[in-house]
């Protein structure tokens, strides 16, 4: 697996193409490096950019409850953008095939495949420096 400098590039120009503006600080869903925590699927990159009508798309989907009664509908905003943007069908409740969510996601620096808590912290050095390059930049 390459470098995660390269994992979040490649990350990073993967939302330029398909959610242009993810990095600006002053757009709806802006991410708060604040509360980034690439540990947490609400906090990290595709949680807080994750739009209310994919969450709800998404549990709607997977689970045979409504999106009100999902336990922390928040905690599933990683895994309704993840699966969104990797064009990957999100199975039904107890269906355990995120393999392939789970490679994507990690080859482009969202998400910790072996979910290490060093790579977490790294990763999420490396999304705050980018975003603050790109807006410093502005």
């Amino acid at each position: 697996m390459s470098t995660i400098a390269e994992r979040v590039a490649a990350g990073a120009a993967f939302l330029d193409e398909h959610d242009p503006d993810w990095w600006r600080a002053d757009v709806e869903r802006a991410i708060d490096l604040d509360k980034l925590s690439l540990s947490d699927p609400s906090r990290c990159v595709l949680g807080q950019r994750c739009p209310t009508e994919s969450l709800n798309r998404f549990l709607s989907e997977r689970f045979t409850l409504s999106p009100d009664e999902v336990w922390y509908p928040g905690d599933w905003s990683f895994w309704a953008l993840a699966y969104e943007l990797s064009a990957t069908p999100p199975g039904t409740e107890g269906d355990e095939s995120t393999e392939g969510v789970v490679t994507w996601s990690g080859e482009l620096g969202f998400n910790s495949p072996d979910s290490d808590l060093n790579e977490f912290a790294d990763l999420n050095a490396e999304w705050k420096h980018v975003i603050t390059e790109r807006r410093s930049a502005r």
